[in-house]
């Protein structure tokens, strides 16, 4: 089945039922392998620009019309061939250009550099490359028809692009069979339509040529170290997150410079931002078994929204869907930069466990939550707004009673906790316990979450789930919906949880949460903070501590976070980025501003001084691509009073 006459010449795209690949088809790269040969020090590389047929959703998927690189006699693939080195090797290449149109090349050079060379390629013409790699990163190359152009592209050229790993020449081969199921290399890619009508605004985004549910789905044992390489070769932002467990960012650099960071404690996150043309290094080990998630929290870029079939879809308007078009898989509602994981059990107790099953946790005393998942009509113009309660006393709350965020979650560190979600909505739902380390079977994706004989249900309509976990250290951490098919995050849907140290109790005078999100889903760029747009003055008192927890959990955007006074900028104190506590060299005076999008958690300390000084909590909308001021800002006024 094909797509509509005028949808397929916009896009140049099919949805055709067949099962072998065609000629031309670029396969999925999952940079294994590297390409070239090795002679002494050098690597020798051919490589060739085409056109190629792509299906980033799977063999069974719609097919793209765009031009990728391939290693000489072999099938295009989406990322371009793997270079990979030890530093100090050399490299030499060659690409022909086999496209009809000259291309204009770059990264192919040693970093770090200035502005990187533009090497214009004409049609069925060869360039040659010779350079000796020196510096170790993971580096990239691409190729389009623009020569100014700082970014690849999310064009038809898009997908012409390639990882360039540069590995530490005190380093094993990265390429050793031994490394290789501890090392992976992951390039992510864009495709949005140009000169389409009626799909504005489309995206499509991939991690090594596919996306989710078609990526691949990587496994790893209870206590393997892992390294790996997280490269944006996009012109978008991208705020990755794992489920589960934090990673340590080891480095990250551009296509030019590497930033290695030789800080004594590098920065450990659950999520962070890989900017356009950004690439990260990261280290992780998994110690509990199950399945995990590894994707964008920007939910542009995980909805099931840019499958091509759900395009194909919902212009098809003869009313036929292809094959994998839109269905009522809870799974479906995701998409794009979405990788699986599933961790197995140390080997040690694999015979234990080989049925599968989860193992039981032995009966222990639990505090309990009863969390209640409410609607209420017209919230926001027509629409509704959602929010989580908690219930209070013996009684159940209203079936209409939001709170925008949701209840604040007070746990203490250590000490078990029993949730039992009520679901009072229409459709069905799942919560999510950003941050926080517990087991798999909690972790809120429906469909995915546990492991191969007990995976986590959608909670449906009128139902209930128990979630149990104890949580292993203190910080600031979120809830909200996961794999939600609609707007319920951007309604309401979220909420902040916070573990204290045992013994301690949360002071409202001295403890002050922000969460930032979006205010609704129908007007764009505009903040809400707490709920609302329009925040309430908080009081600090002069002399004390107060510690500022700021939550983004917006759907898409990027915010600009500054805290001032009558004379400018004051200062605050790192303390938290995602509950780990910062570094003794980060928890310094500095600015009061930060940049945070969706997903991440930072806590300030500030002491105020003056009696009667008034600050300004400043939120500024952003866009995403390069965290420029959109006009959109939203004040919290702080005011300070004597003790």
């Amino acid at each position: 089945m094909t797509l509509t006459l005028a949808l397929a010449r916009t896009l140049d795209a099919e949805c055709p039922t067949r099962n072998a690949p065609e000629p031309r088809e670029a396969l999925p790269n999952d940079n294994r392998v590297a390409a070239g040969a090795a002679r002494g020090d050098t690597l020798f590389v051919r490589l060739e620009a085409r056109p190629a047929t792509w299906r980033p959703d799977g063999a069974a998927g719609c097919a793209l019309q765009v031009n990728a690189f391939a290693e000489e006699g072999k099938a295009a693939s989406i990322p371009g061939p793997l270079l990979r080195v030890r530093s100090g090797m050399q490299i030499v290449i060659t690409v022909r250009n086999a496209l009809a149109k000259p291309l204009w090349l770059r990264g192919l050079q040693d970093r770090p550099a200035g502005p990187l060379d533009s090497v214009e390629i004409f049609p069925d013409s060869t360039r040659a490359f010779r350079f000796r790699a020196t510096a170790p990163g993971a580096w990239y190359y691409w190729a389009g028809a623009e020569s100014a152009s700082q970014f690849p592209r999310s064009n038809e050229d898009g997908q012409l692009v390639g990882a360039l790993v540069v590995d530490d020449g005190k380093r094993p081969d990265a390429r050793d069979s031994a490394r290789r199921t501890q090392e992976r290399v992951m390039v992510m890619t864009r495709w949005t339509p140009t000169g389409a009508t009626g799909v504005e605004g489309f995206q499509l985004n991939a991690i090594n040529g596919r996306s989710w549910p078609a990526t691949e789905r990587l496994q790893y044992d209870v206590g393997d170290s892992l390294h790996w390489h997280v490269i944006n070769a996009s012109d978008e932002l991208h705020m990755m997150h794992l489920h589960g467990f934090y990673f340590r960012i080891d480095s990250r650099g551009d296509a030019t410079h590497d930033s290695l960071l030789t800080r004594e404690r590098p920065p450990t996150r659950v999520t962070t931002a890989v900017r356009r043309g950004e690439w990260i290094s990261i280290s992780w080990s998994p110690d509990r078994p199950g399945n995990w998630l590894f994707h964008c929290h920007l939910l542009a870029h995980m909805s099931g929204d840019q499958r091509l079939t759900n395009l194909v879809a919902s212009h098809d308007t003869a009313g036929h869907h292809p094959p994998g078009a839109i269905t009522h898989d809870h799974m479906d509602a995701m998409g794009g930069l979405v990788m699986g994981i599933t961790v197995r059990p140390a080997r040690s107790k694999v015979a234990s466990t080989r049925s599968g099953a989860s193992v039981a946790s032995p009966a222990v005393r639990r505090r309990s939550f009863d969390l209640f998942v409410d609607r209420r009509e017209r919230v926001y113009g027509d629409r509704p707004g959602y929010g989580f309660v908690v219930q209070q006393g013996n009684q159940r709350p209203a079936t209409d009673s939001i709170r925008i965020p949701g209840s604040t979650l007070v746990l203490t560190r250590g000490e078990p906790v029993e949730i039992t979600v009520h679901n009072r909505l229409p459709t069905p739902m799942g919560v999510h316990w950003h941050g926080i380390e517990l087991e798999s079977y909690y972790d809120g994706v429906a469909g995915w979450s546990g492991n191969a004989s007990r995976v986590a249900p959608m909670t449906a309509p009128g139902g209930t789930f128990v979630v149990r976990f104890t949580p292993p250290r203190a910080g600031t951490f979120i809830y909200h919906v996961h794999s939600e098919r609609g707007e319920e995050l951007a309604s309401g849907l979220y909420g902040p949880l916070i573990v204290l140290e045992p013994g301690t109790t949360f002071d409202e005078r001295r403890d002050h949460t922000f969460v930032i999100a979006a205010d609704g889903p129908t007007v764009k760029h505009r903040v809400a903070v707490n709920g609302t747009a329009t925040p309430d003055t908080v009081t600090l008192t002069a002399g004390e501590r107060h510690r500022i927890r700021l939550i983004d959990i917006s759907a898409n955007d990027v915010h600009l976070v500054s805290l001032r006074d009558a004379t400018g900028t004051v200062t605050w104190a790192l303390l938290a980025n995602d509950g780990w506590i910062a570094s003794p060299a980060d928890q310094v005076p500095r600015p009061a501003r930060t940049v945070t999008s969706a997903g991440i958690t930072q806590d300030f300390e500030i002491t105020p001084t003056v009696p009667g000084a008034v600050y300004s909590l400043v939120i500024t909308q952003a866009i995403s691509a390069g965290a420029t001021p959109t006009g959109q800002v939203t004040t919290v006024p702080l005011r300070v009073r004597a003790p």
